[in-house]
């Protein structure tokens, strides 16, 4: 088989995951019964389920950042978010308008210090400028600007260990926030491994070099990414007791790559065995 046709192979199988999982969020939406009363509530729910899915799509839509550079930095954010989902969902009426009232206000502390500088930079009628007006017309669709608080805490009020232990599921923060967040605050167990070589002079001291190393791709970034998709849908179907009536995305990237891999296995082992004989004869 040539190269071009197991790399058709493989981006068949993403663009069939990307597809399904996007089917999958949608009938979860649809099947939800839709409750005015509790609007900003299933608004919360629904948007951070779908910021999963985006996570994932945009992860299997880049093969090339499947690495330890970027990668994780990506997967971090998806436990993150799994935590406060979870985190919500134990008391979701009152910890949506928690978090939207968070957000707004971390939105209103943007808008007056953009309006700071773009009068430092010496900008007139700064409260007609179109990044002003855009920003401001946002948020008062969302509540009045004179209505909300700006909260420079956290937004929950305790730290996200304490969340994920309230939420049951600490293993999402162990090993996965955790870890995931040397990449992402560039900490030195991640550029000491990552960024660093040792210099070959044993005058020096094998002291590190700085260096940009290019690092294969690593298939298991994109399925702990689907992972942490089929963990939000489970969650969102347990709590909500709706279900999608399709076949499951995640299950069926696994199957797709259990049967990719083993068909080129197979064909390196053709491979391999032509190539052997070639050497004995």
């Amino acid at each position: 088989m040539d190269d071009r046709k197991v790399l058709e192979d493989f981006y068949n199988i993403l663009e069939t995951y990307i597809r399904m999982v996007r089917t999958e969020l949608a009938e979860r939406w649809n099947n939800w019964p839709l409750n005015l009363a509790n609007r900003r509530m299933q608004e919360v729910i629904g948007a951070l389920m779908a910021r999963q899915v985006t996570l994932a799509t945009q992860l299997a839509g880049s093969p090339s950042i499947w690495n330890a550079h970027i990668a994780p930095i990506v997967l971090r954010t998806m436990a993150d978010t799994y935590i406060t989902f979870a985190w919500i969902f134990r008391e979701p009426f009152e910890r949506s308008q928690e978090y939207i009232s968070y957000g707004l206000g971390q939105e209103k502390l943007y808008i007056e210090h953009l309006k700071a500088q773009l009068e430092a930079d010496g900008e007139g009628e700064v409260d007609e400028h179109p990044l002003i007006r855009n920003r401001e017309e946002w948020l008062n669709s969302q509540r009045f600007a004179f209505l909300t608080e700006v909260n420079v805490g956290s937004w929950s009020g305790v730290d996200t260990r304490k969340m994920a232990e309230d939420a049951e599921c600490i293993d999402v923060h162990r090993f996965a926030y955790a870890p995931f967040s040397s990449t992402t605050h560039s900490m030195w167990n991640h550029v000491g491994k990552c960024n660093l070589d040792i210099c070959r002079n044993p005058l020096h001291r094998h002291h590190g070099i700085p260096v940009d190393p290019s690092l294969p791709g690593e298939p298991d970034y994109m399925l702990t990414a689907a992972g942490f998709v089929r963990m939000t849908f489970d969650l969102f179907d347990e709590k909500t007791g709706t279900e999608a009536d399709v076949d499951s995305a995640h299950d069926s990237l696994y199957e797709a790559v259990e049967n990719f891999a083993e068909s080129h296995l197979q064909n390196f082992r053709g491979v391999s065995d032509a190539s052997a004989k070639d050497v004995a004869d």
